[in-house]
């Protein structure tokens, strides 16, 4: 990877370094060379971060650091902050002020009329009006100054308050439970969570990977997304060219997985880079642009205009008295053109349009971009959590050819309805619909969030074990408080060590019992995960338990959703004999084989494209032409009601105990699967949306909604809120391409 000792040269191709320090080449070497992570595997990985009690077979089922332990390393290794540069002292911001291309035509308009004083001094003249000019224009730009200091520190003010406002989060094990903390919280052997859309807070050595890709523009320049796995690189390979270590400042821009972090603030590669990227010239926003040209525009015509109407005097004249019409043609003319008032009132107004944007809970990190951000005559939004409330609710289904409604019935008398009401036995495949819901989801129960300490656990009662049953012959002594001493024999110690230990531990617990937020029953029943998701687990709940059906499988390779694909695939292995009735097809497995289930959730065209039978009651069929417009029908109506419509399909097949799944290989069926059925959901459109986006229909900007939906419920959607009202002029965005029907 060339790209990073380039970008390094052009951060310093401008600075004279002096022989003795060290060139942007030798501080990349240097960084990669720090970094031994990447060459590890796994296993090694947990022996080097023992405190943080990795699962090696289940990564994401680790403990994580304690919070006394964590509290302990963030106290020793600092926060995971770089320091931004030095702010710029009082003295130097104001002095900063006088180099503004207006305060220059003033002081040199004050410095001409100080010259013209003293040349009327020199010649006996004791004229006082070119002293009492120079004065006043030096005090107008001393008092400008200030005022436009004062105004720029009100505004730094002001947008510091804004970042803290705006703090990074993200998500971590400590204490065998996930949490939210402050990204600037985070310590080395943190385990961490990476999602979709999320900064890389810290130098992070991948655990986990499912279909994860991370852009490393910000390190490396390189714009392209590279897919990143937990496998160990070979010796030969730098830490910059293994796939295995996401860094600070990277972006996940598809897929998820999990990680151990191991550098943190100036340790990271960002942080080692920081010093040289101070160095780049930060470029002007077009705010700054326009007021540059601005005041290059006003200077040119003032000096202009005060040389003409000099000369025009001087001719009129005929040269008599020069000092005079000097002092009348071009001093007064110069200082007549100059907006003094300019710096400081777009500053204060840009200010005042800060505060009034706060209010509405829209916070502005650099005051330039209000310009931009007024200049806008495009908004282009996202649809789920903007335009609408984010609470997805399961409404309907549709299997074995008839629509089984949760919330009332459907309007169209040609497709066949039923309510949907319990049942002691469930008619299939509702049951393989409630396994594929239940398992191809990333939600779950706050309460099994918890992973009860099973890998500390583990450690602790097998290292109590040796203790035990090692034959030691070697005594030691012991020293009480109060200063006795006694010999004791290991066997005596390692219950002492077992009662000291639960001391200890019960100590950390009440530590953290006291500092922890109270969580109610609730909050523990709380689903945490996507809105999609969390509302399948919802409508599974009602019927049956989800961690009862998820106990049913191991989860083996995931590929998750994304915008491009737009399905999301889960392989497992089947711990209990599976009910289906594609299993009859399969053969007997042998010793080393066992049966697997791939199942797959997505949009209802894909995963119908990727079927070739449908599962009806106890049968499996053909898909014919009959049932893809029956299907085409379900899907279509429920997303002319704004319902977005979700399509599961499943397929078993035998493979071996131990083989290795990935997106690459094709030792897993992914075509040719089985057709469960569809699920509706609604999402309700926010009450302030339409009146939002008929605001800025008349401010003259034109409002567009992004979305992966179907056509038909994104349409349903954009009529509900106002967006479009002629069904005729509308514009799709789909994989890349524009498509406009007039």
């Amino acid at each position: 990877m060339n790209s990073l000792p380039n970008l390094f040269s052009k951060f310093v191709r401008h600075r004279v370094r002096p022989a003795d320090i060290e060139t942007p080449e030798e501080r990349f070497q240097l960084v990669g060379n720090s970094y031994v992570e990447h060459h590890l595997t796994i296993y090694e990985i947990c022996d080097v971060y023992a405190d943080s009690f990795i699962d090696p077979e289940f990564p994401e089922r680790g403990d994580g650091l304690s919070t006394v332990e964590a509290r302990k390393r963030l106290k020793d290794g600092g926060m995971n902050i770089i320091n931004p540069p030095k702010e710029q002292s009082n003295m130097k911001l104001f002095m900063k002020q006088f180099l503004y291309k207006f305060w220059l035509l003033l002081l040199g308009a004050a410095f001409l009329s100080l010259l013209t004083y003293f040349i009327h001094l020199y010649h006996g003249n004791y004229e006082t009006l070119n002293l009492y000019c120079a004065i006043i224009l030096i005090c107008i730009v001393l008092c400008m100054s200030f005022v436009s200091f004062w105004q720029e520190k009100k505004t730094m003010r002001v947008v510091s308050d804004f970042k803290n406002l705006l703090p990074q989060t993200c998500f971590v094990m400590r204490d065998c439970e996930e949490r939210q903390v402050q990204c600037e919280e985070l310590v080395v052997g943190d385990l961490i969570n990476i999602r979709c859309g999320q900064r890389i807070p810290a130098d992070i050595r991948i655990l986990q990977a499912n279909g994860l890709k991370i852009e490393s523009s910000a390190i490396t320049g390189d714009h392209q997304p590279i897919s990143y796995t937990c496998e160990p690189s070979a010796s030969h390979i730098s830490v910059f060219d293994a796939h295995n270590v996401a860094f600070k400042g990277s972006y996940c821009v598809e897929g998820d997985g999990f990680g151990v972090v191991i550098r943190t603030g100036h340790y990271t590669v960002l942080g080692n880079i920081t010093d040289l990227q101070s160095l780049v010239t930060p470029t002007e926003s077009l705010l700054q642009l326009e007021i540059a040209k601005f005041v290059q525009f006003i200077s040119i015509i003032a000096l202009s205009m005060a040389v003409i109407f000099f000369l025009i005097g001087c001719v009129v004249a005929r040269f008599e008295n020069i000092l005079y019409h000097f002092i009348t043609g071009f001093l007064i003319i110069i200082v007549a053109n100059v907006p003094q008032g300019l710096p400081a009132m777009v500053m204060s107004q840009l200010a005042i349009i800060a505060r009034r944007m706060a209010k509405k809970n829209v916070y502005i990190k650099k005051l330039d971009i209000i310009d931009e951000l007024g200049a806008a005559t495009l908004i282009c939004t996202d649809k789920t959590g903007t335009l609408t409330q984010n609470l997805m609710i399961l409404t309907d289904m549709w299997y074995n050819k008839r629509h089984f409604s949760i919330h009332g019935e459907m309007k169209q008398s040609h497709l066949k309805t039923m309510k949907h009401f319990a049942k002691k036995e469930l008619e299939k495949p509702l049951p393989d619909l409630l396994s594929v819901m239940s398992v191809c989801n990333k939600a779950q129960f706050e309460r099994m969030r918890r992973s009860f300490r099973r890998i500390s656990t583990k450690m602790a009662l097998e290292s109590r074990e040796r203790i035990k049953s090692a034959n030691l012959t070697k005594k030691f002594t012991v020293v009480d408080q109060s200063g006795h001493e006694s010999v004791r024999d290991p066997t005596q110690t390692a219950s002492k060590f077992e009662e000291d230990e639960n001391v200890i531990t019960n100590f950390d617990c009440e530590d953290d019992a006291r500092n922890a937020k109270p969580t109610t029953l609730k909050q523990r029943n709380d689903l945490i995960g996507p809105p999609s998701d969390v509302a399948l687990l919802r409508y599974v709940e009602t019927i049956a338990s989800v961690e009862g059906i998820r106990q049913r499988f191991h989860t083996l390779f995931e590929i998750p959703f994304n915008s491009v694909r737009r399905w999301q695939l889960v392989i497992s292995r089947c711990l209990v004999t599976p009910q289906s009735a594609d299993v009859q097809d399969l053969p007997e497995c042998v010793e080393d084989e066992s049966v697997h289930l791939v199942m797959m959730k997505g949009a209802p065209e894909v995963i119908l494209g990727q079927c070739s039978k449908f599962a009806f009651n106890d049968e499996i069929c053909d898909i014919t032409d009959e049932f893809k417009e029956s299907c085409q029908a379900a899907w279509e109506h429920f997303g002319c009601e704004g319902r977005r419509v979700i399509a599961f399909a499943q397929k078993h097949f035998i493979a071996k105990k131990d083989t290795k799944f990935s997106s690459d290989s094709n030792n897993y069926p992914n075509k040719d699967l089985i057709f469960l059925g569809l699920a509706a959901m609604i999402d309700p459109p926010r009450i302030e949306t339409a009146t939002a986006i008929q605001q800025a229909k008349d401010a003259g900007i034109k409002v567009f909604m992004i979305t992966g939906d179907h056509p038909t419920a994104a349409m349903a959607i954009a009529s509900q809120i106002g967006l479009i009202t002629d069904l005729n002029d509308k514009v799709f965005v789909n994989n890349g391409i524009f498509s406009k029907n007039v």
